[in-house]
């Protein structure tokens, strides 16, 4: 016990004597972080470092660009059939494929957010394609016709810029798509209107014509899901169904402008 009683006290007294020095000593400062003479406080100097930092975070926050796109170009799309045909009393599967060279256009809207060496670039797209026409394999022959071909995306895009005009870009987005689908074959024949999820991924080249207007050379791969026809007997009896997938390759060219309504807000 005793020897516990004496480490006791000289914990105390180490205590008693370390604590006046740590409580009132002043702390040796860096003339890096000293006040200078001309009297400002340690108050002013933390209040222009913190205007300093929020400076820099706001720069790094910029308020979005909005931009309008107008796109044209050239779909290489692919119907790919599939479904069987019961005419003959037994289900015959539907194979083959229809493909053609269709002209594509429509526009998009989004906004662009400064990162480091390009951009962000969020947008909704849509855009048309011309009718598809073709003809697939089954019992016989069906012609095919997928008219009224449309698609609306929420796009994703990342800019890379090389310099002050010329960059890349890559990117996707998803959404859904619709067309509608005639097939008909001397015996049974179905139509119906298609909707669809739709998905699309892409790169492009950009080239900058000043601060508001853009130039956009792009490939797209576009892919439409599968939908499902009804195939008809000539008296109205089911004859089994028709399914069609679209996927397509793109070339597109773009013109974006952005902030195209600036000089009614100035």
């Amino acid at each position: 016990m005793d020897a516990r009683r004496l480490l006791l006290e000289a914990i105390g007294l180490l205590m008693a004597a370390v604590c006046p020095v740590v409580c009132f000593a002043t702390p040796p400062v860096s003339p890096e972080y000293a006040p200078p003479s001309g009297g400002e406080s340690w108050a002013g100097m933390a209040a222009a470092e913190t205007v300093d930092a929020l400076e820099m975070l706001g720069s790094a926050f910029r308020a979005p660009q909005f931009y309008v796109s107008g796109i044209v170009g050239a779909s290489f799309a692919t119907l790919s059939s599939g479904g069987t045909n019961t005419a003959s009393g037994t289900a015959v599967p539907n194979t083959g494929a229809a493909s053609a060279d269709l002209f594509t256009a429509g526009g998009a809207f989004g906004a662009a957010f400064e990162r480091s060496h390009g951009l962000l670039r969020a947008e909704v797209e849509g855009r048309g394609r011309d009718r598809l026409l073709g003809e697939t394999a089954g019992v016989e022959p069906f012609a095919v016709e997928a008219a009224d071909n449309w698609s609306v995306m929420a796009n994703l895009w990342r800019d890379y810029f090389f310099t002050d005009r010329l960059g890349v870009y890559g990117g996707g987005g998803i959404g859904g798509g619709g067309y509608r689908l005639t097939a008909a074959e001397p015996i049974v024949a179905g139509s119906s209107t298609a909707a669809e999820f739709a998905w699309q991924a892409g790169c492009g080249v950009t080239y900058r014509f000043g601060s508001q207007i853009t130039l956009d050379l792009g490939y797209r791969f576009f892919d439409l899901g599968t939908a499902s026809t009804p195939l008809l007997l000539g008296d109205g009896s089911p004859a089994g169904d028709y399914t069609s997938a679209i996927s397509a390759s793109e070339i597109l060219l773009s013109v974006r402008i952005y902030e195209p309504f600036r000089r009614f807000y100035r």
